[in-house]
């Protein structure tokens, strides 16, 4: 009798372990997918009207871009990217076109990194202006923005190499893809960058082919919470300095300023200049705020305005942006643009007296 219930005891011991060792264990985290797709649509239709005429062109810009872009990564090593945009305008006409902004592939292995294709690069620091960046976009003082992001990369070969604070950069860009009203010639550029005392400084050489081998250093420099300094120094044929500064008040006013000298050079000057001018002298200064105030009907504002004169022949053109967010995937905008100056002037020569966009802005 003993032993019967000895051994039932038992029996249901061993019974509630089973059970116990049968409980669901918690499902294992899923693992990462070795792959990631992104893309991004942007849609912008842009109605710009011109007053006081000088030329006899139609007073009336009417531009639909559509601007998709796509991201695909496999493992962390490989990535292709593409952005295009796609333009029609009437203007004297219908004239419709595909620009391809970007299109490149990437490797990365350990502290390399390597791209082939089309890619927009920004080796200068200024907002405005550059004397530096010898592979970025071309620089429209009157449009620093880019505000309808037409601006395409040069097709090149890059190798990067990061290794603790220093970060060296080899590039070589072809031209023979490039329009041909873009003056652009076969590029070959190096670029070294280190982080000293708290200044990001890079130092940039290189070489056009058919032209003049260049040389040039920029720096940055952040102070505290509102104050950022930057600058750059190049050299080709004749000095080119550049040096501003950013700081954002306890309002979330940001103010820009900008002050760029460049030699009356071809590859500095702009088209307006007589090729007998003096080295030329220029000031940017601009004024901004995003989300006028965190309140309803105030917060989906944004408000800029922005100012570029030539100091040799006080000309300027004034600029002022006002911008409304509507939901989450649509805003509206106002672009104002007034040049002033004498009419033989670089900025004063410009054919209107006055150019005001109205635009739709899609983004997805």
């Amino acid at each position: 009798m003993k032993s019967g219930l000895l051994i039932s005891i038992l029996l249901a011991a061993t019974c509630c372990r089973l059970a116990a060792q049968d409980d669901p264990v918690p499902d294992a985290p899923a693992a990462e997918s070795r792959q990631d797709f992104r893309y991004s649509i942007n849609a912008i239709d842009d109605a710009t009207f011109y007053s006081k005429l000088q030329v006899p062109i139609p007073k009336t810009l009417n531009q639909l871009l559509l601007e998709p872009t796509f991201t695909y990564r496999y493992k962390p090593q490989w990535s292709f990217a593409t952005s295009l945009v796609g333009l029609a305008d009437t203007y004297n006409g219908t004239f419709t076109q595909v620009r391809v902004k970007e299109a490149y592939a990437g490797l990365s292995a350990g502290d390399f990194d390597f791209m082939a294709g089309r890619r927009i690069v920004r080796w200068g620091t200024g907002y405005a202006f550059t004397a530096t960046g010898v592979l970025d976009p071309p620089r429209i003082p009157t449009n620093p923005t880019d505000r309808l992001n037409l601006n395409e990369g040069r097709d090149m070969v890059k190798a990067d190499y990061v290794h603790g604070p220093h970060a060296l950069t080899l590039a070589w860009s072809t031209a023979a893809l490039a329009p041909a009203a873009a003056g652009l010639h076969d590029t070959t550029a190096f670029r070294y960058n280190v982080l000293v005392h708290g200044f990001d400084t890079s130092l940039i050489a290189g070489d056009d082919r058919g032209g003049d081998a260049f040389g040039g250093l920029t720096f940055t420099r952040v102070l505290g919470q509102a104050w950022e300094i930057h600058g750059e120094a190049a050299w080709r044929e004749h000095e080119a300095i550049l040096i501003g500064g950013k700081y954002t008040t306890p309002h979330g006013i940001t103010l820009i300023g900008e002050y760029f000298t460049p030699p009356n050079i071809p590859y500095y000057r702009d088209m307006s200049i007589s090729p007998l001018a003096p080295r030329q002298h220029y000031l940017f200064i601009d004024a901004g705020k995003n989300r006028l105030r965190e309140r309803p009907g105030w917060k989906e504002w944004d408000l800029g305005a922005y100012v570029v004169a030539n100091l040799n022949d006080h000309s300027f053109t004034a600029i002022f942006d006002a911008n409304r967010r509507i939901g989450s995937h649509f805003s509206t905008y106002l672009h104002l643009e007034i040049p002033a100056g004498a009419p033989a002037s670089d900025y004063g020569s410009t054919p209107y007296s006055a150019a005001t966009s109205l635009g739709v802005r899609f983004q997805l």
